[in-house]
Parts: C-alpha cells; sequence; structure tokens
C-alpha cells in the first residue's frame, strides 16, 4: 500500500516540477531546479512534521505526500547535472556559487518549515481547545 501511495503522489509531484520549469526560465541560469529544491525543502519539513502531529492523520499518507509528492517534485541529480554544465561551459565562479547558495538556502527552508509547523501546530492546538 505505500508504494502505491508513493506512485500516486510522485505522479502529482512530478507534474508540478515540469509546470514550475516551464514557467520558469531565467536565461541559462537553472533558477527553476534552484527553487523546487528550496520550496522543497520548505515543503518536505513542514509537511511531514505538521501531518506526523495530527492525531488520526494516516502515516501512510504523509509517506506518500513527503516521498512521493516532494520527493518527485525535487530533485538532486537535476541540480548536480546544473552545476556540472556551468563548470563545462566555464562559468566555475557561478557553479560554485549555485551550488553553495542551494545548499544553504535549502538548509534555511527546511528550518522555515519547520518553524512554520510549529506555528501551525499551536493555532490548531489553540482552535481545537476553544471547541
Amino acid at each position: 500500500m505505500d508504494e502505491l501511495l508513493i506512485g500516486l503522489f510522485a505522479i502529482f509531484g512530478g507534474m508540478a516540477r515540469y509546470g514550475v520549469d516551464q514557467f520558469v526560465v531565467f536565461g541559462h541560469l537553472p533558477l527553476a531546479t534552484f527553487l523546487i529544491n528550496l520550496i522543497g525543502s520548505f515543503l518536505l519539513v513542514f509537511l511531514t512534521n505538521t501531518l506526523a502531529q495530527i492525531d488520526g492523520f494516516p502515516a501512510q499518507l504523509t509517506l506518500g505526500i513527503g516521498t512521493g509528492f516532494v520527493g518527485a517534485f525535487t530533485t538532486f541529480s537535476s541540480y548536480i547535472l546544473e552545476i556540472m554544465q556551468l563548470y563545462q561551459a566555464h562559468a566555475y565562479l557561478l557553479a560554485t556559487g549555485y551550488a553553495l547558495l542551494s545548499l544553504i538556502g535549502g538548509v534555511i527552508g527546511a528550518y522555515l518549515g519547520l518553524r512554520a509547523s510549529r506555528l501551525d501546530l499551536i493555532h490548531l492546538t489553540k482552535r481545537e481547545a476553544s471547541k
């Protein structure tokens, strides 16, 4: 069952990735992959942390969303390919900057996802308590 949910969510994650790739074009810069990976870093931490804290939310669904959707949406291999393409084009500074900025941005995105999840859970708890 886990594999089915992961596969179904991966279809939508891959489609979302393709959509962003089509709409975010900025010359020869790999801006789409950069944005996708930053958004994915945020989403993975935010969603998995938030959903894991909701009583009765199925762990299998959290797995499908995190591994399937976000896993298919983001891509490490495209990130590495784009770094190598920049190196092959002798854009060494740009390649190094892209690699470092993506890494640092990903960690910041994950941190912000965790913070947002905690705030969301506080509001959810307050809402449930007031009922």
